[in-house]
């Protein structure tokens, strides 16, 4: 058995349901290292021709659709591609930051980039979704590859649409080129959906413009984007405590890459809590999936299956599914236990993001929430896009 390890990095950001707040959850401890990622600079590919259209791009290949391109005014510039960024940490505070914290930030070794956003909790067609607004031309260079390189996806944002994650925007039924209402501090508006194309920030599942954020009452430079790709991460994530302060909420976002020792601190869940686990979560079969569900009434999402039955048997793990990648230590597919946990990289958008998670239950079967119009439900482990497996730690 392969096994590799690192200290939890900080709690991830859950936003509040007031406009502006947040609150960060437990986490089960330690959180391991993970596999390797393709380098950054591999995450793009080479430009081809635009098209007319709807649906048509400037970009890459891989990039996602958008609505229709001939209702772009190009009024507004947005800049090219420059150079792609990795994503080391996501910081986020109830209020804006200042201009001191943010230099502080900058000057911290081996910080590369910073990028500032405005980050809230809104109302999009009537659900509760965690928005970023950005600058297109610079916070492009910090997004996975299939919409780093598109001019037209950035184009879209900078005119006042909106791009939704992947999973939100199918998982919630909410098409490419349909009109949203999104509610914020003030007030309703309403915003094409312009594409489908997953942030690279865990738990986001909106991008708009900062000007449209400012409109909709978002507090202004209020979260961090922060690339170091050769920085010591726990370092690094005291460093950012240090300068940022204690109330502003820290996530991982990308691994340590150097494994922790055996020895480090933190204990496998087992017996009685796994089998507890299995049988909570069993015991929802038949609930329908819902994109953000995480109770038996509201239904379940995948990630939301997994926190609940872990918290009927006493154990926290964090809300999403790429947090739940760094819950405990990580084991070979063939030394997977029961109540063990398996991911994906499935989400075409940002291949090098983990999309989906399921509980291990022994013999080639799992259980899991799959996707909108299915329901909690055991089926045989795929190995297609596995990412790997997870045995919760706390």
């Amino acid at each position: 058995m392969r096994r590799r390890w690192a200290e939890c990095a900080g709690t991830t950001v859950a936003f509040a349901v007031v406009l502006g707040g947040f609150a960060p959850p437990a986490w089960a401890d330690p959180v391991p290292n993970v596999q390797d990622r393709p380098p950054v600079d591999a995450q793009t590919t080479e430009p081809r021709a635009a098209a007319s259209g709807e649906g048509a791009q400037r970009g890459t290949k891989d990039a996602p659709p958008v609505a229709d391109t001939r209702d772009l005014k190009r009024d507004v510039d947005v800049a090219e591609f420059d150079k792609a960024r990795s994503r080391q940490y996501f910081a986020a505070a109830a209020d804006t930051l200042s201009d001191a914290q943010i230099e502080k930030v900058r000057g911290l070794k081996g910080v590369k980039a910073v990028e500032v956003v405005d980050a809230a909790r809104v109302q999009v067609e009537g659900e509760a979704t965690s928005v970023l607004g950005v600058d297109p031309s610079t916070f492009r260079n910090f997004a996975p590859k299939p919409s780093a390189k598109s001019d037209e996806v950035w184009q879209g944002i900078a005119e006042g649409r909106i791009a939704l994650s992947n999973d939100a925007g199918k998982q919630r039924g909410l098409k490419v080129g349909s009109d949203v209402t999104v509610a914020g501090g003030k007030g309703e508006v309403r915003k094409e959906v312009w594409t489908h194309a997953t942030s690279g920030v865990a738990g986001i599942d909106a991008l708009v413009s900062r000007e449209s954020a400012a409109a909709m009452g978002f507090p202004e430079g209020n979260a961090l984007v922060v690339s170091a790709p050769k920085a010591d991460l726990w370092k690094l994530k005291d460093d950012l405590t240090e300068a940022l302060g204690e109330d502003v909420a820290l996530q991982l976002l990308a691994e340590n890459p150097e494994p922790r020792p055996s020895d480090a601190k933190g204990d496998a869940v087992g017996g009685d809590v796994v089998e507890s686990m299995i049988s909570a979560a069993e015991s929802q079969k038949g609930v329908p999936y819902v994109w953000g569900g995480e109770t038996p009434d509201g239904g379940f999402d995948c990630s939301g299956l997994v926190q609940w039955a872990f918290a009927k048997s006493g154990v926290a793990v964090p809300r999403v599914t790429h947090d739940q990648w760094y819950a405990g230590e990580h084991v070979e597919l063939a030394d997977a236990e029961r109540g063990d946990l398996i991911f994906w990289r499935s989400d075409p958008t940002a291949p090098d993001y983990i999309s989906h998670v399921a509980i291990y239950l022994g013999d080639g079967k799992m259980l899991e929430a799959p996707r909108t119009g299915d329901v909690v439900k055991e089926t045989d482990v795929r190995t297609a896009k596995l990412a790997g497996v997870v045995r919760v730690h706390t």
